[in-house]
């Protein structure tokens, strides 16, 4: 039988840990994942900090609409 979705990568599951604030099984998970495998995880935390921060690395805060009026926002729309 297969877990809940949550457990299904190792990443996802490290991150619920935090959410959950149980550092230490987050720490648990990551001190088993391979060394490539979390310079993986880490370059795609980065990817995500730079999508939650401003160029600055100040919170950006604001919402889709905020930065699509701004211009910060020129991805695809969602």
């Amino acid at each position: 039988m297969r877990g809940p979705a949550v457990t299904t990568f190792a990443e996802t599951a490290a991150l619920y840990a935090i959410l959950n604030e149980d550092t230490e099984e987050a720490e648990r998970i990551v001190s088993e994942m391979l060394p490539n495998e979390r310079a993986e995880f880490a370059g795609q935390l980065d990817q995500l900090r730079r999508m939650l921060t401003d160029r600055f690395g100040n919170d950006r805060g604001g919402s889709y609409i905020d930065d699509v009026l701004s211009g910060l926002y020129t991805g695809p729309r969602p």
